[in-house]
């Protein structure tokens, strides 16, 4: 019998470790369900979150804003609500944080997810952007895409916090 849905979107870096997030939320007993686009920002991933969300699914893990802080995109909050007003129905969601690497708009979405989940409880907070600045090794030398061992510390991450926070 399948597991609880998740549906994950993000941008490359999700693309990158789409095999790696399927195998272990698969594992950890979810359905997941990937939606990633490189090189996509928030704004642009509004119409594919509310298309997906037309059939909401139990938890979402959402990773985006790296594009938006490497453009920066000082527009990013109204697309930001807009996806939160899409995924907030769910009961669980899962936000993936930004290297702060990436700059001040970084920072102010980083900040933004944190308030999100101070005011929500359903929202929770995987601080990604922190642990690959802090780690050697897991991110490529751009300093933005997850090596293949990043890919699967990123994936895994995301499976327990899954359990940890949403339970099954």
């Amino acid at each position: 019998m399948p597991g609880p849905a998740v549906y994950v979107v993000g941008d490359s870096i999700t693309w990158l470790s789409q095999t790696a997030i399927s195998d272990a939320l698969s594992k950890a007993g979810y359905t997941p369900t990937i939606s990633a686009t490189p090189g996509v920002r928030i704004d642009q991933s509004q119409a594919n979150v509310a298309r997906l969300a037309q059939t909401q699914p139990w938890a979402w893990i959402i990773e985006l804003g790296t594009n938006d802080a490497g453009a920066n995109n000082t527009m990013w909050m109204a697309p930001f609500e807009a996806v939160w007003n899409s995924v907030s129905p769910a009961g669980c969601v899962i936000y993936v944080t930004v290297s702060p690497r990436a700059g001040p708009i970084a920072i102010e979405i980083n900040a933004a997810i944190e308030n999100l989940a101070r005011s929500h409880s359903n929202v929770h907070v995987l601080d990604w952007g922190r642990l690959e600045y802090s780690t050697p090794g897991l991110v490529k030398p751009d300093t933005i895409h997850p090596t293949p061992r990043g890919q699967v510390a990123l994936a895994n991450l995301e499976a327990q916090e899954l359990k940890r926070s949403c339970g099954s």
